[in-house]
């Protein structure tokens, strides 16, 4: 039995429809469709989500052998998934936020220093601090499109097709 097959067997046998697990661990229904058809296969940190949510080892769900160790009668966990997912989301708009607000600083700060504050402070030529006040602008501006990139993903809803 293939990767794919167990897994719609224990969404099957959890009562689970594509969509639950889906919003479970955090992707698209589209996604699950395509573990589940064996036409991509999940990541390992997704692969842990199921596990936890099927009530299963992670050994069980990769290999479809039973896990001897692990106690038989452990039920489904449903919660641990989506709250990790919501941790995950929240995580994800504080650091686009202060990664947003670093670059801002950084670019304002360096653009309103003078060429000579620049020299004091970092002990290069007036030709280098020129070029430094560049590199450190293209750094803050960077700074600023990553935590534009982490926003959007943000409002996306984290949603991925792996």
């Amino acid at each position: 039995m293939s990767l794919g097959e167990r897994i719609k067997n224990q969404r099957s046998q959890s009562g689970l429809s594509q969509e639950k697990v889906a919003e479970l661990v955090g992707v698209s229904r589209q996604a699950v469709t395509k573990w589940e058809t064996g036409q991509s296969a999940p990541s390992t940190a997704n692969l842990i989500a199921l596990s936890e949510i099927f009530g299963v080892s992670l050994g069980e769900l990769i290999s479809g052998v039973r896990d001897t160790i692990s106690d038989k009668n452990v039920p489904p966990v449903h919660e641990p998934a989506q709250k990790s997912s919501r941790v995950g989301r929240t995580v994800q708009l504080i650091a686009a936020i202060v990664l947003a607000i670093i670059g801002i600083m950084v670019v304002v700060i360096i653009n309103n220093m003078t060429v000579f504050q620049i020299m004091n402070l970092t002990g290069v030529d007036i030709l280098s601090a020129n070029n430094v006040r560049t590199w450190i602008s293209a750094a803050g501006a960077m700074a600023i499109f990553a935590g534009a990139v982490l926003f959007v993903l943000y409002l996306r809803g984290g949603k991925s097709n792996s």
